[in-house]
């Protein structure tokens, strides 16, 4: 006699257990996802940074170009007015800007490929956090659902079973109590003789107790005639 209460208590016990694994899961799959969009938060911004500095290295070429062309000017009109010692000192300051201006080129160039890798992984990275949230959010809404159709712990039923077996016997009792209340109307005539009155009067048994559309509309018909000759 025992062997049904044991299975019983073993389902639930077996279902507590996996719901708790699924929830334990679920609550790991949280943290790991907030840990990933924090990560990528983080990276954002260094990329946006690094962009940033980027385009600062631009504007100091640009100035670096101006620079030189301003500084190869001007050598030209000291050489060409003989003063050999600034075109010198004009020389080298190119060569040193010409140094720099290389090394910044090259510079920009790979971290412009480096940039590219770095913004695609950086939407890969986002599209698969996408992924996640909306693969958090089903299992969120799954655990749920699971959660009110397993076992419960009354009676073994879910929620949702007990629900419904609520309504049934609520249907069943208000049906019970509506054929009970005509059932105890038809049993005592005698305390309610109008009622059975007006049930034969409705049969045509006796006189009518209530004036009918059609007993109205059968006087009326009589009377045109009455109606015709009076107004002659």
């Amino acid at each position: 006699m025992f062997e049904p209460l044991i299975s019983q208590l073993k389902a639930l016990f077996e279902t507590s257990a996996q719901t708790g694994r699924q929830q334990s899961s679920i609550t790991s799959l949280g943290w790991n996802v907030r840990d990933a969009a924090t990560s990528l938060r983080a990276a954002q911004t260094a990329l946006a940074r690094a962009k940033a500095e980027q385009h600062q290295d631009r504007n100091r070429l640009r100035q670096i170009s101006v620079s030189i062309e301003d500084l190869e000017n001007r050598a030209r009109n000291a050489l060409l007015k003989g003063v050999e010692t600034l075109a010198r000192e004009a020389a080298e300051a190119i060569a040193v800007l010409e140094d720099e201006k290389a090394a910044l080129e090259a510079a920009i160039l790979k971290f412009d490929e480096d940039l590219l890798t770095l913004t695609d992984q950086l939407h890969r990275a986002q599209g698969r956090l996408r992924a996640l949230k909306r693969g958090e959010r089903t299992a969120e809404v799954r655990q749920q659902i699971q959660k009110a159709q397993s076992l419960g712990a009354v009676a073994g039923q879910s929620a949702l079973v007990r629900a419904e077996h609520q309504l049934d016997d609520i249907l069943q009792e208000q049906e019970r109590d509506q054929l009970a209340d005509r059932a105890f109307a038809e049993l005592s005539p005698a305390e309610r003789p109008e009622v059975l009155i007006e049930k034969l009067a409705d049969a045509d048994c006796g006189d009518p107790v209530r004036i009918r559309a059609n007993d109205v509309l059968g006087r009326l018909k009589a009377e045109l005639p009455l109606l015709i000759e009076t107004d002659k």
